[in-house]
Formats: structure tokens, sequence, C-alpha cells
């Protein structure tokens, strides 16, 4: 098949390779890094000048970008998608955005002669990398089961929700409950440190116990480490948190107290300018109210 890849990124990077590597055909463009997109086109992928050029060599278009509003501009902008697809072309969504955008995108596109389905990917930078990744569709179900061969070449799970932005939806529930998470160990880890509890013995003891889990298993070793280069970044994760909130006041009468005190504390993070960090850097405001940061020497910790 042949594939425009749009979003060759941290994640989008392997998800390309491994299309290449089942034989696909893939169209990559120039993007502000260039250097992923040196080493696809080293593995096969062809770089063409423009994301309409990428359209008319294809069959299909998988997006991969961080927000409503570059889907917006890859497919509607000078020399996107719409200018240079065939009748019927499919492009899929497979970023984290907002269910409403979702939708009226869609149905913008298919007056310009084009569908759009949604396919937002979970699993982060490894699951990429390993060809596990969960997917969460919504759209034309035919569609979708249509390429569920070609998803399958990067993931081992694929989801169908409903109508068009159903998977977002579903993908935006999935990230507030692991940024939840993420945001109450980064204050467990606070509050042990206030307490002057040893770190390493603390996090000994966390993983033979009941709260015990893959994130406290991922994110503590990390913080221990002081190893913050982004894999999800801090900004993109407030970024989920505040729609999932916004999509709960939308759509339903449900408080979500818990996502919304979370969110506050990636906020708090922000402030002191870790945005750009990654997801596990929200310990980094509270260190800062702190005064002193969360650290073990490489001996102590497991993952170094």
């Amino acid at each position: 098949m042949k594939v425009a890849f749009l979003g060759a990124g941290l994640m989008g990077e392997p998800m390309a390779g491994h299309l290449l590597r089942a034989g696909h055909e893939v169209f990559v463009v120039a993007h502000r890094n260039r250097e992923p997109i040196q080493r696809l086109v080293a593995q096969g992928a062809m770089e063409v000048e423009s994301v309409a050029a990428a359209a008319a060599a294809s069959d299909l278009a998988l997006m991969i970008l961080p927000t409503s509003r570059e889907v917006e501009k890859v497919l509607f902008g000078e020399n996107g998608i719409a200018a240079g697809m065939g009748p019927n072309y499919l492009s899929v969504d497979m970023g984290t955005c907002y269910p409403a955008d979702t939708r009226r995108l869609a149905e913008r596109f298919a007056r310009s002669g084009g569908r759009l389905i949604d396919a937002p990917v979970t699993g982060g930078v490894e699951g990429a990398r390993d060809a596990t990744l969960s997917i969460m569709g919504g759209g034309d179900v035919e569609a979708f089961e249509k390429i569920r061969p070609l998803l399958s070449t990067f993931s081992s799970n694929l989801y169908h929700f409903g109508d068009i932005g159903a998977g977002h939806a579903a993908k935006l529930v999935q990230n507030m409950i692991g940024f939840i998470e993420v945001a109450a160990v980064a204050e467990g880890l606070a509050l042990a440190k206030a307490l002057k509890l040893d770190a390493s013995t603390f996090f000994h003891m966390l993983t033979n116990s009941h709260s015990n889990s893959p994130i406290i298993q991922w994110m503590v070793p990390k913080v221990f480490a002081g190893k913050f280069e982004a894999e999800a970044r801090l900004d993109i994760a407030y970024k989920d948190m505040s729609q999932a909130v916004k999509l709960g006041r939308e759509m339903t009468s449900l408080p979500l107290n818990i996502a919304n005190a979370a969110t506050e504390v990636f906020q708090l993070s922000r402030s002191f300018g870790f945005g750009d960090q990654d997801s596990t850097a929200v310990v980094r405001g509270l260190e800062k109210l702190l005064g002193e940061e969360i650290r073990v020497s490489s001996s102590e910790n497991p993952s170094v």
C-alpha cells in the first residue's frame, strides 16, 4: 500500500519504519527536524516536496500530529492533503485531538471529497518501537477494518468505539487516567521526601505493594535519575488533561474533581518552565516547592 506518513516524530518515526519493513511504500515530507526524515529515507521512504504531493502519490494518509490545529493545516493548508488527493481519499488522524474538532474537520473534509477517521495510538515511544501500540478507532468502521492490516504493522490491539471522534474521546479518557496517576506518584514522592523517608527504600516498598503499577515502575527511576528528556512532553500532557476536563463539562454532567486537581499539578510544573520536558517532570514543580530534588545515586536506582 502507498502511505503518506505525516508526523515523523518520536513515535511517528518508528511507526513509519514498521510500515517500510512490512513492504509498504511510504511518502514523507520535510520536517522542522530533518533527522527522522533522513533516517526514514535511508530505510527506503520517499521524500516529496509537499503534503499535496504526498497525497497525490499515495492511497491514504496517516497523520500523527500534536493538536487539531496542525491536523487542520495539513488537511486544508496551502499544498495540503485536500489540494493533492484523489476522490474518496482516506486520512487517518492518529494524534490526540479534541472530538468536536475532529467531527468538524471530518465534515469539512467530506465536502472536499475525502474521508477522515480518527485512530489515536497509545503505548508511548517504547510501544511504537516494539510495534505493540493500542489503537482506538472512530468513524467509518468499514474504512477502519479495511486498513486494520496496515495499522497492525505497528500495533497489537485495535478497538473501534463508534462514530467520528469516538476514538479521540477514548484516548482522552485513557490519558486522563494515566496522567492522574503520574500526578499522584509525583505528589507521593514529594511527600515521602518531605517526611525524610529514604527514597530508594520507599520505591522498593512501592513495587512490592498493592500500589505497584507500570507507571510507578516507569516513572520513579526516571525521576531518581533526573532523566526528563521528553518522550511525551509535559505541555502535551497538560493539553490532554485540559481537553479531557473540557470534554466532561461539555458532553456530560460528571464532576471530574480528581482530573481537575491533577491538571493543576501539571500546571505548577509548567509555571516553573518545565513544559518542554517529559511528562514525568510534573514532579519538578513540587521539588521547587520543597527546595530540593528527589534523586538517588545510580547504585541505588535499578534502571540506571
